[in-house]
């Protein structure tokens, strides 16, 4: 299989570790499949396209950054326990599209929406295409990425010890989704090197 790198950049992301009960909201320092997956075919109104991503560039990029906010009840308007949200700024990353018709009619620049509390500004990227390239070498190394375990295929991804987690999945032309059992970054796995840590392109 093909695969299309972007290389994303954003002013400031919020893309939300799932927690409960807890009033401090930490942000995934990679870019998940069902995030990136997600803002894409919301943007170009699809259901095929498949990605992943992760955090890039040097000390200057993805600096950790926080905000106190009240989040209101939608039905009665009263403000909820202040939380406090960990977001990035000067975000760097790197995309991973699978090619299929859709995807190669991409633009080599385009704007995307991702993540959390973009009524405040957050999550405006923008993807710029940096090479089309063949899967490549399969080799033993750290997995870098989320990816849910039913799309590991799709990714030539075999699991040698996993770390697993669960991320959303919409139910299309709904409001709502389900969590579905994924493997996470610090799995030990057998995949393509632009999948695993400290390797790739």
């Amino acid at each position: 299989m093909n695969f299309i790198e972007f290389k994303l950049t954003s002013d400031a992301l919020y893309l939300g570790e799932r927690t409960k009960g807890n009033i401090f909201k930490p942000c995934v320092k990679t870019i998940p499949f069902s995030q990136i997956s997600g803002a894409l075919n919301a943007k170009f109104g699809l259901q095929n396209i498949k990605a992943v991503g992760y955090l890039a560039g040097n000390s200057e990029f993805n600096k950790a950054n926080y905000l106190i906010y009240s989040p209101q009840d939608r039905t009665s308007g009263i403000s909820k326990l202040p939380l406090q949200v960990e977001f990035l700024t000067n975000v760097l990353g790197k995309v991973f599209v699978a090619e299929n018709n859709s995807v190669i009619s991409f633009s080599d620049r385009f704007e995307i929406t991702m993540g959390g509390l973009r009524s405040k500004g957050f999550g405006v990227c923008i993807l710029e295409k940096v090479q089309s390239f063949k899967r490549g070498e399969i080799t033993k190394g750290v997995l870098n990425v989320r990816i849910p375990m039913d799309e590991k295929e799709t990714f030539n991804i075999e699991i040698k010890k996993p770390i697993y987690g669960y991320l959303f999945k919409p139910v299309p032309n709904t409001f709502r989704g389900n969590y579905i059992l994924s493997i996470f970054e610090g799995s030990e796995v057998v995949a393509p090197k632009f999948l695993l840590r400290h390797t790739g392109r």
